[in-house]
Order: C-alpha cells, then structure tokens, then sequence
C-alpha cells in the first residue's frame, strides 16, 4: 500500500492501560436509576475502523454510560436508510454517499459524530498480477462497486483524474463479500472497496492494493453517526450517553492504542498485525476537534466537511446518484457533542 508521509497523530502513543474501571467514572453523570436499567439504543453498524465504537463496545462503556446497547451489523451503508426510516435502527454508523442519498430520499436525519476518516482505508485493489498498475489502466475492464456507497463516489473521481470515462469500464454492482469471491476467481479485474475488504482481498484473493483514495487528495470517504431528529428529539439524552462512551474510548485508546485494533481484529477476523496497519492508516477521529470550525471532520455548520458534503450532493446530482439537490443546513447537530465536551480536556 503506498502510505503518504503523514504528521504524528495525537492518539499514537502506547502506554500501558491500568485501571479501565476508573475511565467510566461519573460517565453516566450522576443519572440514578434509569442509568442502572440502561437506556435502550439500536446501533447499526459496518465493519469498517470505528475505533471508538469497537473500542467502547469492549470495554463494557456504553453500559457504563447507562446504555443498554443492542449492535445490528450491515454490508453497507444504504440498507441502513431503510432500517433507519422504519425505526430498525436508532442510530447508523453511514458514509457520506448514503447519508446524502438519505436526505435526497426525504429521510430527515443528522450528524452527531464522525466516524473514521476513511481516506486512506478505501481505494482500488487487484489482483497481484494483474497489468493494472494505476487506475488509467481500467479501460476495458470490469469492476466490482457498491453502488451509492462511499465507493461510488471515490471510483468516479478517480477515474475522472485519470481521465477514464465511466462508460469506458464495466462496473458490476456488488457487496463488498462478492467482490471478494469475484476478484479471486478472475470474473472481475479489480474492486473498489473499504477496509477490512481491502486486506480479506490481499490474504484471501492474492490481490494487491493500486491507489487509495486518500493518495489521490479525495477525503470524502467519512461515515457518520447519524439520527433521525424526531429520534434524537425524544431520546437526546440517549444520544448523549452514547456520545460519553465515545469519550471515554478516546480516552482509553489515547493511552493504549492496542484496545482499538485487537477489538476490530476480532470483530472482522484479521490478524492484529493487519489491524495495527489499518490504524496507522486509518486514525481514529479526533473527537475533541468535532467542533472546531477548521478541522476537517467537524460538525460546524460551513466547515470544511459541511463544504465537501455540498459539493458531493452537487457532483451526485450531476451523475444521477440522486435525483436532486439536498437540504443541508441542518445536516450536522454539533450541539451534543458539544455539550458532552464542555468543561474537558484533550487526554
């Protein structure tokens, strides 16, 4: 995989973790007996890098939090919408081409936190012999895609900085796990995928890694947290709760990264050495940067991220993703995690 040279993230650092009981303290804030029944919440997910989710999930944080978690896995992110419309789901861990394709579809849901920031953990993969070498060389070719995933988005450009036309590929519509059945019996010639998918394909496909979308300047590829509102109305303190365990993970993966990657290892089937590499690649977000109006990944109304989020809604529009421009101005709800932040320190 080529890495570009990346600064010193601040939660690299490995130190040995001791006491985890005393992270959860006062977590619940003092919340009585509906903290000791646990608040009911039904939390969809992938199994892409979510540190802090797999993070908090291990320990034991968001009971501590006073949750009563219950996790409903996904292949993808747009079957989530439909789970998320009909109430399946309280919460969806969703990329960014799914939740715009969301709100285009009249699903009225929001922002509460960011999910990895995926650049670098999403891109095209081969297989090790093949004569494809950058993506200029998709021309003729079939290719397995996820369509209205954050893939589709990610493919698109790619090809247009390579100036490929999209006509001029054979793109199959598939689950990331048939695109591994499919790579490694040559019915396609390369995939466009997300981790863990992309190193399943190197153990199990022979397949080799051509270019990231991070590589190619494209940071699109961030999934968020995200609630209806009418939900979020009814069960804010909910949210909070899950947002606190979120904390509190970032808390303890600032102190031992170890908990972070054995988590997702075990959840995806990877080796812990596979995993580590991901999280080099793949950090996980800066959660007290969510509302800091310069970071990338925030929740700030006219940030950066909300940018990116129109000029991706825009760019879906003009390819047919979705059928017109979407409404984003209540897109982020930055106030919880706001309130979750108030009055702590970076770890």
């Amino acid at each position: 995989m080529k890495r570009p040279a990346r600064p010193p993230h601040p939660m690299r650092r490995q130190v040995v973790l001791k006491g985890i009981g005393l992270l959860a303290a006062g977590l619940a804030g003092g919340a009585g007996p509906a903290a000791a029944q646990g608040r009911p919440i039904v939390i969809g997910y992938q199994e892409q890098p979510d540190w802090l989710m797999f993070a908090a999930r291990g320990l034991g944080l968001f009971e501590k939090a006073g949750l009563s978690p219950t996790f409903v896995k996904f292949d993808a992110g747009p079957p989530m919408i439909e789970a998320s419309r009909s109430g399946t789901i309280d919460l969806a861990s969703v990329g960014s081409v799914a939740f715009l394709i969301g709100l285009s579809q009249g699903l009225d849901w929001t922002m509460i936190g960011i999910n990895p920031e995926g650049a670098y953990g999403q891109g095209l993969v081969v297989h090790k012999d093949s004569a494809i070498r950058t993506p200029t060389d998709l021309k003729g070719k079939r290719v397995g895609l996820f369509m209205g995933a954050t893939a589709q988005f990610g493919f698109l450009m790619m090809l247009r900085q390579h100036g490929v036309r999209l006509e001029q590929v054979t793109v199959v519509h598939m689950t990331p796990e048939v695109q591994l059945q499919a790579l490694g019996a040559r019915q396609i010639d390369a995939a466009m995928v997300w981790e863990p998918w992309m190193h399943r394909m190197i153990r199990n496909a022979n397949a080799r890694i051509v270019e990231t979308e991070g590589n190619l300047g494209i940071y699109t590829n961030v999934d968020c947290y995200s609630v209806r509102r009418d939900w979020l109305r009814a069960n804010r303190d909910t949210a909070l709760r899950f947002l606190r365990a979120l904390v509190a993970a970032n808390d303890a993966i600032s102190k031992d990264r170890r908990i972070a990657y054995q988590a997702w290892a075990r959840e995806v089937g990877l080796s812990n050495a596979s995993a580590e590499e991901v999280f080099d690649v793949v950090p996980p977000p800066l959660i007290f940067e969510w509302t800091n109006p310069r970071y990338t990944y925030s929740l700030v109304k006219g940030g950066p991220l909300y940018q990116r989020l129109g000029f991706l809604a825009n760019y879906m529009v003009r390819y047919g993703i979705i059928p017109q421009p979407v409404e984003l101005d209540d897109a982020m709800d930055m106030s919880l995690i706001a309130e979750v932040l108030k009055g702590r320190k970076p770890p």
